[in-house]
Parts: C-alpha cells; structure tokens; sequence
C-alpha cells in the first residue's frame, strides 16, 4: 500500500510543527509507504514555511497552496487530484484522532474502498455545533438514504474510485459527497470507531455560520441534481 496522508491546512503552523513528527512517526509504522501531502488554503501565517521546512528533511512531505483562501473542503478536493497514494487518508492539521486507533483505517482497506471514521464523541462542541451536525447526520441520512451514522470525520479512500466518479464540491459537504457517489457507483463502504482528540490551538472553522450555510447549499444543490438523474433512470 502506497499511502497518502492529506492534511488541508489553513493557519496551522502551530499545530503542523506540534504534530507532523508525532504522524510521520505512526505512519512509518503502520504504512509501508506513505507520502505527507499538505494543501494550504491560503494561509495568513507561517503554515507554509513550517511544512517546507519539514519537506527539507523529508522527501515524503510535499506542499501544495491555495492563491487564497478557498474555504474548508478546497483542501480535500484539491489533495484527492494531487496524491499519488493508492489510498488517501484525509487528517486535519490538529490530527483529531488517536493515532493508537490509526491501525484500525489500514484494516479495514482489506474489505471496503471507503472507510468511514466514527468520531467517539463532540467534547468540545457547543451545544449549537452539536445541533448542527445532529441536523446535518440526519438530512444526508433522510434525502439519500445513507446509512452511515457521521459524515464529517476522517475518512480514507481508495483512489481508484475517484477514476468513477468527479469531486465536484470544495465546502465541507466534500466527505458526504463522496460517500453518496461511492455507495451509488457500487463501491464498498465501512465505519470503523476512532476515539476522538480535540484541538489543542487554533480555531475550526467547520463550525463557522458561513461554513455550515455553503454546505447545506450544496447538500440541497447536490440532492436536487441527485433526485432528477435517479427518477429520470427510474423512467429509463
């Protein structure tokens, strides 16, 4: 397995520094080969400089950046046209997962295309992210049929299902996206549960009123498209 670890960043130089070492060192233990490719979405700080200053010690590590700021899910879009891996694993820059629990993605690849991360729990949400995402969970499940219980986490993707299938989307509706044409192209989906470690600087946007507005537009944009092309193959 050639691995590719995608982290989107956007003013994460803290959490780059903190954290690069600690996942390089779990994936050379777990991936036989891996490569670290970070997308900067246009980053105001010194998120660049501190992954270059990485890749010039490390050949794995690449850099990829926005002209400007494209927003959360720009990242993961632009990562899945860019990797070389033959799985990709989406990781966000705070890593928000227990690496002890790393093992449990590379397992499942034995039996599924896409795995599917299931967050242990929403410690550090407010009580209005919580809502959102309860709401959000709940319409992706209701308009599509989608028997997942959490969209929005780490996933990890076989690659080769994006050669079925465009990524259309750069908001964070991007991981739902993907599951919904990944379940409708045939291929194999499974959750595995993965305990959940909170940030430890900076700020996530996905809980941003702006973020949460462009992904329910594009949920709804997405549905409506979605809906037409099946009950037009329905009349077929």
């Amino acid at each position: 397995m050639f691995l590719t670890i995608l982290i989107p960043a956007f003013n994460e130089e803290t959490n780059l520094r903190t954290h690069l070492p600690t996942l390089i060192a779990c994936a050379e233990t777990h991936a036989r080969d891996f490569e670290v490719l970070v997308v900067d979405d246009g980053s105001t700080d010194a998120t660049a400089a501190v992954v270059e200053e990485f890749a010039a010690h490390d050949a794995r590590i690449r850099l990829i950046r926005h002209p400007r700021n494209l927003g959360p899910g720009s990242g993961v879009k632009t990562g899945i046209r860019e990797a070389r891996g033959d799985w990709i694993i989406f990781i966000p820059a705070d890593i928000a997962i227990d690496l002890d629990h790393f093992p449990r993605y590379i397992d499942a690849t034995r039996s599924a295309d896409v795995v599917v991360g299931l967050r242990s729990d929403r410690r550090d949400y407010s009580l209005r992210r919580k809502l959102n995402s309860v709401v959000y969970i709940g319409l992706v499940k209701l308009l599509f049929g989608m028997p997942q219980r959490q969209f929005n986490y780490v996933h990890m993707y076989r690659r080769a299902i994006f050669e079925k299938f465009a990524v259309e989307y750069g908001s964070v509706f991007i991981t739902a996206e993907i599951c919904i044409k990944a379940r409708d192209a045939g291929f194999r989906l499974t959750e595995v549960e993965i305990g959940y470690v909170p940030r430890e600087h900076g700020e996530a946007a996905g809980g941003k009123p702006k973020v949460i507005a462009r992904a329910a537009r594009d949920l709804f944009h997405f549905w409506w498209r979605w809906r037409f092309t099946r009950n037009k193959k329905a009349g077929a």
